[in-house]
């Protein structure tokens, strides 16, 4: 066997070897509420997106309160975006956490740990920075788009995204245990994050489950879009990747025996 062909042998049995064991795992359920998803975020500058979408309706501020909080605990603030431009036919749903400076009835000042809502669309991948590089989600810190003018600097640790049967549903989790990220303290606002969909707002607006160290005694609501498309937002599969990387490979090594094989005179 020449070289050539054992390359090629070595390559395509790497290959065979990397995608022949997801013939037999097959997936033990199909059920897509089972699918939680981080979505990757990129950062933008209030300038960038002022640029690419107007306000299509008014902020909505609605405040949340903590059980054993004689006032208002906090807000969750939202607002939809038109695209105009590059970004035109989607729309921009933004939301924002403020924490009111106030406690609980112990004294103790009140914190948010995360929000979660009804999302009625699978957030949309976008290239908003020109980067070449796909997000599902954005950050805007310390700016004002629209009429949401409490913008911080604290974004989530994770945003995730996780489809149902007829709806899906975002988590914002502020707290991380293993980075030692704190909640929203007291007296403290959120980055705003950002999910694009081609759906305009739907009429009415979904509850905001607010986690922090007590239940919530008023519910807010937050913008959410018309009926879209609920599934799993697409990722490469890692046995493919590898496949396709052990194929390279073996072209790459075909490649240099070539180039260094004697001519024959």
């Amino acid at each position: 066997m020449n070289k050539i062909t054992l390359a090629l042998v070595l390559g395509t049995g790497l290959t065979l070897s990397l995608v022949a064991p997801r013939a037999h795992a097959a997936p033990t359920s199909t059920n897509t509420t089972t699918t939680i998803q981080t979505l990757n975020t990129q950062d933008i500058a209030p300038d960038t997106f002022n640029s690419l979408f107007q306000q299509y309706n008014t902020a909505v501020l609605s405040p949340f309160r903590f059980d054993g909080s004689t006032s208002d605990s906090g807000l969750i603030e939202s607002q939809v975006f038109q695209g105009t431009g590059k970004a035109q036919g989607l729309f921009a749903y933004a939301y924002q956490v403020a924490v009111n400076p106030v406690s609980d009835s112990g004294g103790e000042p009140v914190h948010v740990d995360s929000s979660s809502f009804k999302f009625n669309d699978t957030p949309m991948g976008t290239d908003l920075n020109n980067t070449g590089t796909t997000a599902h989600g954005y950050f805007v810190k310390n700016g004002q788009i629209g009429g949401l003018n409490l913008s911080g600097t604290q974004t989530p640790t994770a945003l995730s995204w996780q489809p149902g049967q007829t709806t899906g549903f975002i988590r914002a989790q502020y707290v991380d245990p293993v980075t030692q990220t704190g909640p929203l303290n007291s007296g403290s606002n959120s980055a705003t994050f950002v999910l694009i969909s081609k759906q305009a707002p739907e009429d009415v607006k979904p509850s905001v489950n607010v986690g922090g160290a007590a239940a919530t005694t008023t519910v807010p609501v937050a913008y959410s879009t018309s009926q879209g498309t609920i599934s799993a937002i697409p990722v490469p599969e890692p046995a493919t990747l590898l496949a396709w990387a052990g194929m390279a490979g073996a072209a790459g090594l075909v490649r240099r025996i070539r180039k260094n094989r004697p001519a024959v005179g």
